[in-house]
């Protein structure tokens, strides 16, 4: 029962997404049974946690921007659901905290490093730098990392897209060692190769559409794509 929430918020957000796209899981089986890890996960759309966690063999704590856990009654049962907040307006440490807590009790704690939803040349997919920090957390955790990619979310952002059941593509790459001799820019790069490795992977094994390429949710609706913040 302890997981309950988990679960229920899993199929409660999945429910149409699932019914209105085809899924394609990969890699599953590569996953660690047990002990903690850190479950690393580029971030294309809103509706990322639900399919990240709808085929793998896990629970996983998610850490999510603290408005999320803000929202009344969602952000109740995302609580009980495993979900802790990170608030990013400033350097906070107690979400770090939290995170290594977890890890140090077994768990597998969800983190998407890329600090927000990312698309095209503001990806690392599409060859933006990723930020030291979740390589330092992996650093000072000292943990396995499960990585992983996942591409076609962002289409569940128009309505119409739901009649023709577009493809959404979940894989899961080999497992990266914790290495403490390694510093935060050699760690940060292994999980950027990793992504890069599975994006390849994916593109190969599926001949990725361009409609299936990550955009803005502001595209899928037909309106121009949103001004970058300066200095992104």
């Amino acid at each position: 029962m302890r997981d309950f929430f988990y679960y229920f918020c899993r199929e409660l957000t999945l429910f149409l997404p699932r019914l209105g796209s085809r899924q394609v899981y990969e890699g599953m089986d590569l996953v660690p049974r047990t002990g903690p890890a850190l479950v690393l996960c580029n971030h294309i759309a809103h509706f990322d946690p639900s399919f990240m966690m709808a085929k793998f063999p896990r629970v996983v704590h998610f850490m999510a921007d603290k408005p999320m856990l803000d929202i009344p009654i969602f952000g109740w049962m995302l609580q009980r659901a495993h979900v802790f907040p990170i608030d990013r307006t400033k350097r906070d440490l107690g979400a770090l905290k939290t995170a290594l807590a977890r890890l140090k009790a077994g768990n597998m704690v969800g983190i998407f490093p890329e600090q927000g939803i990312r698309q095209a040349e503001t990806s690392v997919l599409g060859g933006a730098p990723m930020d030291t920090g979740t390589a330092a957390l992996w650093q000072k955790a000292d943990v396995p990392v499960v990585p992983m990619v996942i591409i076609g979310t962002d289409q569940m952002y128009a309505l119409k897209n739901y009649f023709r059941r577009p493809r959404i593509f979940v894989r899961v790459g080999k497992t990266l060692p914790p290495d403490k001799n390694a510093s935060r820019e050699e760690l940060r790069d292994r999980i950027a190769a990793a992504w890069r490795e599975l994006f390849a992977a994916i593109d190969r094994d599926h001949h990725l559409q361009p409609d299936e390429l990550p955009v803005t949710a502001q595209e899928r609706w037909g309106r121009p794509r949103p001004a970058l913040p300066a200095g992104d």
